[in-house]
């Protein structure tokens, strides 16, 4: 649970698991009890082990046995693991427990800053391995744009970095083969803690001073941590209760101790730049992919290259700015979203809340957008509720370009039951719904790229899935619609209830003005 006052979050890390999931989770949930509730469980190392039990898995696949801590753990760094990875890019892999995928930068519902590295470092990527490549897009996807970057606050990867036991005069352990790039990346990165798994040691460095590069936060400290594995006789469990950097002090930040070193990494780590970033042959990656071609490794050649996308918003449907969107239908704009009205709406009231720019997906959207969204939901809450209504929020991120939040009012009294509804539904099209807890933000469920249904509900309740084929594209729309919410069957195909362009202006007129009461933007 976060600490709202403070913006303290209470996050768990433990060592390689190596499939021993009754001995974390009966501990973890022993400390939960004691000392939490925790927001966050983060695993370096392997996750899974070569004597990992599949029954014993499967309870926890099936929610047969429950994970107290939502779960988050890197990739595998044996092939022969590779099996318990459905997506080797990143998914969901049991009810509370994420895999995050080769490498990325996520935050969490409190603001608290993680970057990760899954795998060991060699020249060619694959499903256990990492590049230059690799690194280089995580520094970016942390640094671009922010002239003020103050750091992050987790840095998690299985590997050690290279050089991390220098001028540490007291170290007892030995020096296990590091990662150059893991080096190259925390000196880039500045994290607060860089945790670690693999040796199956416990080994905790004196903070050291990262570089002072001119921000308001000077030269902070790092605090690097190897955990053991789990079950075995070094600690393998730590707990830290963190204030997210970019709400602490100055000063607070920059507070030192007693024990502090100076920066370990020398030589090329202290590079601007990493050898082979720009390879092209890295090869496809999950995270913010900008690679314009893929090589063949099987000795036959490079394949075709293939252009990279560029996207033109002048013929997106959905882009404020291109001539194709339908202004008589928009209700509202405001800085970074607008809402309009539904092309054939199921119900009087059905709207669609939309950035103004080109967005695909609202797993993955600045934070500006998303406040700004959820300010849009605030104001149509209280617009519904002067009818006794309550609206439903989904969005279907699979053969679409541009975000759409469908929201569709319905009456109070079929709120209880649309949870046990869309996953009546969702079973008898041949797949299930998830609901997320309470505490996760859809970010940390979804990774970029990943084709997903999302439906908020009245109760607050969130509905997730994951698609991988043959989603019915109105899904949403259709469950609503059944005889258990609004009985209106014959309105689950939109084309079935298009109107005239005057006749939509006239409802979108009547709209605006049962919304100017509750618009913000006014």
């Amino acid at each position: 649970m976060t600490d709202k006052r403070r913006g303290n979050i209470k996050v768990l890390i433990c060592g390689d698991v190596n499939g021993k999931f009754k001995t974390l989770y009966s501990r973890v949930e022993k400390v939960n009890k004691k000392s939490g509730p925790f927001d966050l469980l983060l695993c370096a190392g392997n996750f899974f082990g070569a004597n990992t039990s599949i029954d014993e898995w499967n309870l926890y696949k099936s929610g047969k046995k429950s994970v107290p801590v939502y779960t988050n753990i890197l990739g595998p760094t044996d092939e022969r693991l590779t099996k318990f990875y459905p997506d080797i890019n990143g998914c969901e892999l049991a009810p509370n427990i994420s895999y995050l995928g080769k490498r990325g930068v996520f935050s969490t519902s409190g603001g608290l800053k993680l970057a990760y590295v899954s795998g060991l470092e060699d020249s060619d990527s694959s499903a256990c391995s990492f590049t230059a490549a690799d690194v280089t897009r995580v520094r970016d996807s942390c640094i671009k744009g922010q002239p003020s970057y103050r750091g992050i606050d987790i840095l998690l990867t299985s590997q050690w970095p290279q050089g991390v036991l220098q001028r540490d005069e007291n170290a007892k352990v030995k020096a296990p083969k590091g990662s150059e790039l893991l080096s190259w990346l925390a000196v880039q990165l500045k994290p607060r803690y860089h945790f670690v798994g693999l040796e199956g040691i416990f080994y905790e460095r004196p903070p050291y001073r990262n570089l002072d590069t001119g921000s308001d936060s000077g030269a902070h400290l790092t605090r690097f941590m190897s955990l053991g594995e789990v079950g075995g006789d070094a600690r393998w469990l730590y707990a830290a209760s963190l204030t997210p950097v970019d709400i602490m002090s100055a000063q607070e930040l920059r507070q030192q101790t007693t024990d502090q070193t100076e920066l370990p990494y020398t030589g090329r780590a202290l590079s601007a730049t990493v050898s082979g970033a720009s390879d092209n042959s890295a090869g496809h990656q999950y995270f913010y992919d900008m690679t314009p071609a893929k090589q063949s490794r099987d000795g036959d050649g490079p394949r075709e290259k293939r252009a990279k996308m560029e996207f033109d918003q002048s013929s997106c449907w959905f882009c404020l700015s291109s001539p194709q969107v339908e202004k008589h239908l928009v209700i509202s704009i405001g800085q970074e979203v607008y809402l309009a009205l539904a092309k054939g709406g199921l119900v009087d009231g059905h709207v669609l809340i939309l950035p103004v720019t080109h967005h695909q997906a609202a797993a993955h959207l600045p934070d500006s957008v998303t406040a700004e969204i959820q300010k849009f939901q605030d104001a149509l809450r209280k617009c519904y509720a002067k009818d006794g209504k309550v609206p439903v929020f989904f969005e279907r991120n699979y053969k679409t370009s541009h975000l759409q939040i469908q929201v569709i009012p319905v009456s109070k009294s079929v709120s209880p039951k649309l949870k046990m509804v869309f996953e009546d539904h969702a079973e008898a099209e041949g797949f299930s719904v998830d609901e997320l807890p309470p505490h996760a933000r859809l970010d940390q469920i979804v990774q970029p790229n990943t084709p997903y249904f999302y439906v908020e509900l009245p109760s607050g309740e969130r509905l997730y899935h994951r698609v991988r084929k043959h989603f019915p594209l109105h899904f949403g729309r259709e469950v609503l619609a059944s005889s258990q919410v609004l009985d209106m069957e014959e309105r689950a195909d939109w084309k079935n209830c298009s109107l005239s362009k005057d006749e939509e202006a006239r409802m979108a007129l009547k709209f605006r003005a049962m919304f100017k009461p509750f618009d913000f933007t006014l």
